[in-house]
């Protein structure tokens, strides 16, 4: 087997920055995940058969019963993971051919949850509440109540799974990002304070990876009440987009894989905020 050392010394890093067609960086990160620990991570990661689970994503994932805590915000509980939402969205994250099969290979289970007050809306549910633990590699946390956004919930925590692979933990990283993790710099996302380059990272990498899959929806959305829900998903990111590639291109240090892992991520992140802005101007949501 190769070791953890070989697996980073023979990384391409400039494929590891966007999804590839050929599942590159998807046989990379699991080697990552299977020989090597993180800060958090204790433990290489070994997958998890479903073993009579339900499952979804043509059978590759499991989706097994949610624990109660497994997301704490108030009003928040474990869903059915028989649920019929959870097809439709592995048919709206297929779209996305390479993030498909990515997320097939990646992840072993999913712990539904609902929202009350979105259970509530019905079909007028908009999106998801997730979460995924570094020290359980494999797992995403998620609501289920608005297939599109369960789809976004999906590869926003299969980012974060990524870059934890790689080294980089949300608050600190072991390679690639050598910001100290005392320095505080704005988020994208998180706008109550502060927070570490590794943070702002992972929020534009995961973002960046939403707002991608929104543009895959679009292009494939199949009517226009779906076609203006989506483009209402892409007119909130584009704009933390552009504010997260701005902060990192300023701010960001690294050592020299992370040198070339960056800048393909970065030249990746603005194609997808230029295409996203492109799609909402000729849909009529102007600048942003």
């Amino acid at each position: 087997m190769t070791s953890f050392s070989e697996s980073l010394s023979n990384t391409d890093w400039a494929r590891m920055a966007a999804p590839q067609a050929d599942g590159y960086d998807t046989d990379m990160i699991l080697r990552l995940a299977t020989t090597g620990v993180s800060t958090l991570r204790a433990t290489p990661y070994a997958r998890r058969p479903p073993c009579g689970a339900v499952t979804f994503c043509d059978g590759a994932v499991a989706v097994r019963k949610a624990p109660p805590k497994g997301l704490t915000s108030p009003g928040i509980g474990p869903a059915d993971p028989a649920h019929p939402n959870l097809p439709r969205a592995a048919d709206i994250l297929a779209r996305w051919p390479e993030v498909y099969d990515q997320f097939k290979k990646l992840i072993d289970t999913v712990f539904p949850y609902s929202d009350r007050i979105q259970a509530r809306l019905g079909p007028m549910a908009c999106g998801s509440s997730s979460h995924s633990y570094e020290q359980d590699f494999g797992s995403v946390f998620a609501t289920i109540d608005d297939p599109f956004g369960l789809a976004q919930a999906l590869v926003h925590e299969m980012a974060h799974q990524k870059l934890r692979a790689m080294g980089i933990s949300i608050e600190a990283a072991d390679r690639l990002i050598t910001n100290p993790p005392e320095q505080r710099f704005v988020s994208p996302i998180r706008k109550d304070k502060t927070r570490p380059m590794t943070a702002v990272f992972h929020a534009q990498y995961s973002f960046i990876h939403v707002t991608a899959l929104d543009l895959y929806m679009l292009s494939k959305a199949e009517d226009a009440s779906e076609r203006q829900r989506i483009l209402m998903l892409l007119a909130r990111n584009v704009p933390r987009m552009k504010s997260g590639h701005e902060e990192i291109v300023t701010h960001i240090k690294t050592d020299d894989a992370g040198s070339i892992f960056v800048r393909y991520f970065l030249a990746w992140s603005l194609d997808v905020i230029q295409e996203g802005q492109r799609a909402l101007d000729s849909h009529g949501y102007g600048a942003s």
